[in-house]
C-alpha cells in the first residue's frame, strides 16, 4: 500500500505553526471541533467547524481564527447585517478544512482540481493546502488569507458573486477571487472595506 502524496512547506514563517505534511487525501470523516455555544439572536446563522481526520491543524486555534473573523465589525454584520454563532450541532452551514482530494469530492461539480476552496450549498470547503500555505501575493499574511478565504467562501453562501477589482492599489474586495490573483488590486480579507 502506498502513502498518500504530501506537500511540505518550503519556507515557513511565524504565522505557520503548522509545519506538518499536508496530506493529498483523507478519509473524509470531519471531527467537530468542540465548543461551539448558544446565541441570544436566533437570527444568528449557526456553522459548525469541522476537520477532516489526519489534519495537522489545531482544533482551538482553527476554530478561533473562523470565529474571531465572523465575529469581527469588517466582516459580514457590517455589510450585511449578518450575525454568526458557532454550535456543536444542528447547524446551518459546515465549515471544513479538507484535504485536497477530499475539498474536489465535496465541491463537485466545481472543479477545484486540488488547489481551491469552495461552497456547495451549506458546505463552506476550504482546502487544507491553502489554509497551510496560503497562495504568494498573501505571502507572509497566512492570517490574512484565511481571513479571506473564510469571508469569500460564507459570502457564496450569503449570495455573495464573485467580483473584479474596481482599479489600481485599491483594496481587493473580498468576492475577488484573491487566490488567483489580486488584478492590481491590494490584499484585503474582509467584506467591509476601509
Amino acid at each position: 500500500m502506498t502513502s498518500p502524496a504530501t506537500t511540505k512547506p518550503t519556507s515557513p514563517s511565524p504565522e505557520r505553526p503548522e509545519r506538518e505534511l499536508i496530506p493529498s487525501s483523507g478519509p473524509g470523516t470531519f471531527d467537530v471541533v468542540d465548543g461551539g455555544g448558544s446565541s441570544e439572536d436566533p437570527s444568528a446563522l449557526s456553522y459548525t467547524v469541522e476537520i477532516e481526520r489526519g489534519l495537522p491543524f489545531s482544533p482551538r486555534s482553527t476554530a478561533s481564527i473562523v470565529d474571531d473573523t465572523l465575529r469581527d465589525d469588517r466582516g459580514w454584520i457590517a455589510v450585511r447585517g449578518t450575525t454568526f454563532r458557532r454550535v456543536d450541532s444542528g447547524q446551518d452551514l459546515r465549515i471544513l478544512v479538507a484535504s485536497p482530494d477530499t475539498t474536489d469530492r465535496l465541491c463537485a461539480p466545481l472543479a477545484t482540481r486540488g488547489r481551491v476552496s469552495c461552497r456547495n450549498g451549506a458546505l463552506v470547503v476550504l482546502n487544507a493546502r491553502r489554509w497551510a500555505f496560503g497562495v504568494p501575493h498573501y505571502r507572509s499574511y497566512l492570517t490574512s488569507y484565511r481571513r479571506y478565504l473564510v469571508n469569500h467562501e460564507v459570502g457564496h453562501v450569503l449570495g455573495e458573486a464573485h467580483v473584479s477589482c474596481p482599479g489600481p492599489r485599491e483594496p481587493a474586495p473580498v468576492m475577488l477571487q484573491q487566490t488567483y490573483s489580486l488584478e492590481g488590486c491590494r490584499r484585503n480579507p474582509w467584506p467591509e472595506v476601509a
